[in-house]
């Protein structure tokens, strides 16, 4: 009877954790970093869904590389719908990274935006942060001493540490 509660109070937890937010353990470092990798890699090949699939995950939990590069696919509408406030939401998480190339591209987009523009743009930085950013998802970046380079002509190596994040859904849609 005791296990019976104990599963009982699993599930019910399970299902007051909130919409479209799930309480996970840690994943693998190695597994999100190979997926990040290759996601990038496909992106500079033009494969686009193939980049979204292997870049979402590692994006949502705090890589940086990850997110810049999904910044730049709503941006331009590469497979996704093109979206300014997401693509720039993206930025604006990648951007904790402290990669000075990201922060101008930054600076430079948002100084164009209208008012109406930048009001939900920094509305959806803010949520970004709270949700992907390297707090939330107990996440250390750093530039990596790799001779390789990523899209975006630097390499962040992003680290996760132990316990439990909180992964939330990518929105694609405005």
């Amino acid at each position: 009877m005791a296990r019976c509660l104990g599963v009982t109070a699993i599930l019910v937890v399970g299902l007051l954790s909130g919409c479209g937010s799930t309480p996970v353990n840690l994943y693998s470092d190695n597994t999100m970093k190979k997926k990040e990798y290759n996601g990038i890699k496909a992106y500079k090949k033009g494969l686009y869904e193939q980049a979204f699939y292997d870049l979402k995950e590692p994006a949502a939990l705090g890589y940086k590389s990850a997110q810049y590069t999904l910044a730049f696919m709503f941006l331009k509408g590469q497979y996704l719908e093109q979206s300014t406030k997401l693509g720039m939401g993206w930025l604006g998480v990648a951007k904790e990274a402290g990669v000075e190339n990201w922060s101008a591209q930054y600076d430079a987009f948002y100084s164009a935006a209208t008012t109406q523009q930048k009001q939900q743009i920094d509305q959806t930085v803010a949520l970004y942060i709270t949700q992907f950013g390297v707090k939330a998802q107990n996440m250390t970046c750093r530039r990596s001493t790799s001779p390789r380079r990523t899209f975006g002509e630097v390499k962040i190596d992003c680290t996760k540490h132990d316990g439990s994040v909180t992964e939330h859904d990518i929105q694609t849609i405005e």
